[in-house]
C-alpha cells in the first residue's frame, strides 16, 4: 500500500468510525423505543434489555455501514477540498482516478465484509437476541400484570386480569364477539396463556346460547408474546428464496419477501455506489468556489436513508418492481456520479 493510499484510508477511517458510532445509536434508540420501552413500562428486567440491546448490534452495524461510509466520504473529502489538498494532488500529476481507485477498493471490501456478516453473524445474534427476551419475559410474567390489567391475544381476543398474587393470577375474563370465556386461575407458559376450570358462554345477540364448563384451556399470546416478530429483512438469503418460490406458487403476495432479498445484495453494494459520489463530487466542486460544508454533507446522508426508505415500501407494496426498490438508491448515487465524471473539468 503506497503513501497515498495509506493517507485516504487514515483520513476516512477516522470519520467512518464516529459516523458508524452515531449511525448505530441511532438504530438501536429506534429498536428501544418500538420494541422495548413498552417491556421496560411493563417491568420487564432492565438486564436482559442491555442484554438484547447487545445482540442487536451486529444488525446495527452491518446495515449503518454503508450510510456511515458515505458519511466519511463526504467530509474527508470536502474537508480535503477545502484546503486544497486535492488541488495538490493534481497539480502533483496524480489523476483523480488514483483517489476513486483506492476508495472504491475499500467500498468493495466493506461491501463484501457486510453482506458476509449479514448472512452469518446478524442471523445468530438475532437469534440470541430473541432468546433473552423470551427468557426474561418468561422469567417475571407477573411482572407484567396488575389487578385490572387488559392484553390480546394471537386472536385479537380481550383478556381481562382480576387478581395477581404469588402463585399466578386469577379472576380472568376473555372477551370476543359472541362469546366470553371466565377461569378462576391462570399463568403463562412459552407462547400461550393457559387457563383453569373455566367457563365458556356463546351468546346469541344478547341472549347466552350455550354454556360449556372446561378444566383447561389454551390461548396463544401476542400482546405478551415471547419475541417481536420477524421482518423479512431479518430472514437469511435462503429462506426468502423458498418462500418467494412457496408464494409464487400459491399466488400469495411475496413483494416484501422480494425486496428484501434483493436488499441483501444492494445495501452493502451501496458503499462502492458512494465511493463513486463523492470523489465525483469532490472534484467537481473544485471547478468553483463551492463548499459542502457540514450542513450538505449531513443532507446529502439523509437522502440517501430517505430514498432508501421510500423504495424499500413502494417495494414491499408492490408499486416498484423488488430489484429496482432495492437498487434504485444505488443506482441514483452511482448515476449522478457518472454524469459528474463526464461533465467535469479535472
Amino acid at each position: 500500500m503506497n503513501t497515498l493510499s495509506r493517507y485516504l484510508l487514515r483520513e476516512v477511517g477516522a470519520y467512518l468510525l464516529g459516523g458508524l458510532a452515531v449511525v448505530v445509536l441511532l438504530l438501536l434508540g429506534g429498536v428501544l423505543f418500538e420494541v422495548l420501552a413498552p417491556l421496560l413500562a411493563r417491568g420487564a428486567d432492565p438486564l436482559s434489555i442491555g442484554q438484547y440491546l447487545a445482540h442487536r448490534v451486529p444488525e446495527a452495524l452491518v446495515r449503518g455501514l454503508p450510510i456511515a461510509y458515505l458519511f466519511a466520504l463526504l467530509l474527508a473529502l470536502s474537508r480535503m477540498a477545502e484546503d486544497s489538498e486535492l488541488k495538490v494532488l493534481l497539480a502533483s500529476g496524480i489523476p483523480r482516478e488514483r483517489v476513486l481507485g483506492v476508495l472504491v477498493g475499500f467500498g468493495v471490501l466493506l461491501a463484501l465484509v457486510g453482506f458476509v456478516a449479514g448472512e452469518s453473524w446478524v442471523p445468530r445474534e438475532l437469534q440470541r437476541a430473541n432468546q433473552v427476551l423470551r427468557q426474561a419475559i418468561l422469567a417475571k410474567p407477573r411482572a407484567l400484570l396488575q389487578p385490572g390489567t387488559f392484553f390480546r391475544d394471537a386472536y385479537g381476543r380481550t383478556i381481562y386480569v382480576g387478581q395477581v398474587d404469588g402463585q399466578g393470577f386469577g379472576d380472568v375474563r376473555v372477551l370476543s364477539e359472541g362469546e366470553v370465556l371466565t377461569a378462576k386461575r391462570g399463568r403463562f407458559e412459552p407462547g400461550r396463556l393457559v387457563l383453569d376450570a373455566g367457563m365458556r358462554v356463546t351468546f346469541d345477540g344478547s341472549r347466552p346460547r350455550t354454556i360449556t364448563e372446561f378444566e383447561r384451556g389454551l390461548l396463544p399470546l401476542e400482546d405478551l408474546a415471547v419475541s417481536p416478530p420477524t421482518k423479512p429483512a431479518d430472514l437469511p438469503l435462503a429462506e426468502l428464496r423458498r418462500r418467494i418460490v412457496e408464494y409464487k406458487k400459491f399466488g400469495r403476495p411475496y413483494h416484501a419477501e422480494a425486496t428484501a432479498y434483493w436488499r441483501k445484495w444492494a445495501e452493502p453494494a451501496a458503499s462502492v455506489a458512494f465511493a463513486l459520489f463523492a470523489v465525483a463530487l469532490a472534484f467537481w466542486m473544485l471547478g468553483g468556489s463551492r463548499s459542502l460544508g457540514m450542513v450538505g454533507v449531513v443532507t446529502l446522508t439523509f437522502f440517501y436513508y430517505a430514498t432508501w426508505s421510500v423504495f424499500r415500501i413502494m417495494g414491499e407494496q408492490g408499486v416498484l418492481a423488488p430489484w429496482f426498490a432495492a437498487w434504485g438508491p444505488d443506482l441514483l448515487y452511482a448515476g449522478v456520479a457518472g454524469l459528474l465524471l463526464l461533465g467535469g473539468k479535472r
